[in-house]
């Protein structure tokens, strides 16, 4: 007959799994220098509602995958329930939908630009270069809604050539007037 082996457990939590006051995230394994995650306000401001500075290739398209998914969903979610709030002729709901999807949408509009213009600047190009591809964003959110099928394809396929030169030119090496490389 086979002896019994004591199996000794691991204490899973300990004082880096502990809480923080306030709004603060809870401190745990993980890098401080991950691309997608935050652990406090001020860092969550530094990674995605700055407009200073150099963003690197591989943080800018894993951002801006993560904001792009985000918003397709709660816009999918939300203007469904818009549109059936019209057609079954509440207008109350209709409006409360639509400022939910407005108070949703403005902080990933804004880290979107704060992302762009970062992702320009670390190719030393300006920020301002960011408005083509970003308007041709909100263009294929809202040219279907008012029935430009043919405009909202060409804004699709400007967007995506676009951002497919963001996702993939390289940014300069070495400091250049947006910033040290070290910055990136």
């Amino acid at each position: 007959m086979a002896k019994h082996k004591k199996i000794q457990l691991k204490k899973r939590s300990g004082p880096a799994a502990r809480i923080h006051r306030g709004l603060s995230m809870p401190v745990g394994p993980g890098s401080d220098s991950s691309t997608l995650s935050f652990r406090s306000l001020a860092e969550l401001k530094a990674k995605y509602f700055v407009f200073t500075g150099r963003l690197p290739r591989r943080s800018f398209i894993m951002r801006t995958l993560v904001l792009m998914f985000a918003q397709l969903m709660f816009s999918a979610i939300l203007y469904s329930r818009f549109a059936e709030a019209v057609l079954i002729n509440r207008m109350d709901y209709a409006a409360v939908f639509a400022i939910i999807f407005v108070l949703l949408s403005i902080p990933v509009i804004w880290s979107q630009l704060s992302l762009g213009m970062r992702r320009c600047h670390d190719m030393n190009k300006q920020g301002a270069l960011f408005i083509i591809p970003f308007a041709c964003y909100l263009a294929s959110y809202i040219l279907p809604i008012a029935g430009m099928d043919t405009a909202a394809m060409a804004a699709q396929s400007i967007m995506a050539v676009s951002y497919l030169g963001f996702f993939t030119v390289k940014g300069t090496s070495g400091d250049n007037a947006y910033g040290p490389e070290r910055a990136r």
